[in-house]
């Protein structure tokens, strides 16, 4: 009988030239740190899971990494050995009291020097947690879009900080592994960006493979107008924290409905929860459809973001005509995450609603 090699789980060489090839990048699009603080964590979702998996049992590791994943066909474990395709419910109902007021707590040290002093702050608008204004500039100097960010702090729209900005930590790894390889797959030139080239040329492979067919016009300007919403920062190409943010709130989409509404911060419920009310003529927790989208607008707006044509409706995401709380918070619930990144205008992540 073959014995079994001790080191028979280990990743692949490949597998640990991608993670430090996205560690690179990761460490690349953060400024020199040269304030003698701390390094702050690379905050990048990538296979560091092999030493965990040697501590503990087989069974363990298997449980803990064949949680979640969607979609059909032969699905493998980190391990190599298949499994079966795991499709999400809502085995657990949860929802959000419309009349329960949320407990907002707020953290009075830095999180960088972890200080006491009463120094200016600046504090995030998702967690509450708050930064020393000196500590931050120290840190991110040389980062203007930080820089230019950490301004609206004092505003209503609000700063949020890097971890509540990081929406790739609400994946499993499962969904990281996927999003690592597909951006691989767009990345043709391993340039660490898509660019839009690469990015139409890789969706007429798919459609040609998929469908047997050439792209048509209309729907490669429909991919370029998707390349346009994924390249927030405007620059003709798509880097690893956009391709990341775009294909999170995808991900995050397919999630049961209770799994993303724990995901909600207390601060961010009583943002939307007390303009739904101002909108609340019965006091009872409805709103007809007209008075929703008046939400909408009223909520986007108020985080600093805006309609690029001026419509609203389409960010309303049921079609009811008469939408109680908990079904309006609940559809939402992607869209107040999607509206956490530090971003300010026409330009966002929020979904839309899916033409019929």
């Amino acid at each position: 009988m073959a014995s079994h090699h001790p080191n028979s789980d280990r990743p692949s060489l490949e597998k640990w030239q991608r993670i430090v090839r996205f560690t690179r990048m990761a460490h690349a699009l953060k400024p020199p740190d040269k304030s003698g603080l701390p390094v702050p964590e690379v905050r990048v979702c990538a296979f560091t899971t092999w030493s965990v998996r040697r501590r503990n049992s087989v069974e363990g590791a298997n449980n803990a990494f064949n949680k979640s994943s969607v979609g059909g066909g032969k699905v493998f474990s980190l391990s190599g050995q298949r499994r079966k395709p795991y499709v999400p419910r809502d085995e657990e109902y949860y929802t959000i009291m419309y009349d329960e007021e949320p407990r907002i707590t707020t953290d009075v040290t830095c999180t960088i020097c972890k200080g006491f002093e009463r120094s200016a702050k600046i504090q995030c608008r998702v967690c509450g947690r708050n930064c020393h204004t000196n500590c931050f500039e120290r840190r991110y100097r040389g980062d203007e879009q930080a820089m230019e960010a950490s301004k609206r702090a004092d505003t209503e729209a609000g700063w949020t900080c890097a971890d509540c900005e990081n929406l790739g930590q609400l994946l499993d790894e499962y969904e990281t592994s996927m999003l690592m390889d597909k951006f691989d797959e767009y990345d043709s030139d391993q340039s660490t960006q898509i660019t839009v080239e690469e990015y139409i040329e890789f969706q007429k492979d798919l459609c040609l493979e998929s469908e047997g067919i050439e792209m048509s016009k209309e729907r490669e300007e429909e991919e370029r107008e998707l390349f346009g919403n994924i390249d927030i920062s405007g620059d003709g190409a798509i880097n690893w924290w956009e391709f990341l943010t775009a294909k999170s709130i995808h991900f995050l989409n397919k999630k049961p409905k209770s799994y993303v509404l724990k995901q909600l911060t207390p601060r961010e419920i009583k943002r939307i929860r007390d303009i739904f009310k101002a909108n609340d003529m019965s006091y009872h927790g409805v709103l007809d459809r007209e008075e929703a989208v008046k939400v909408m607008k009223e909520w986007m707006n108020s985080v600093g973001l805006e309609s690029p044509d001026g419509d609203y409706s389409k960010y309303l995401l049921t079609s009811s005509c008469v939408i109680p709380w908990d079904t309006f918070i609940r559809e939402h619930a992607v869209t107040i995450i999607a509206a956490r990144i530090n971003n300010v205008g026409k330009q966002h992540f929020l979904p839309v609603k899916r033409k019929s």
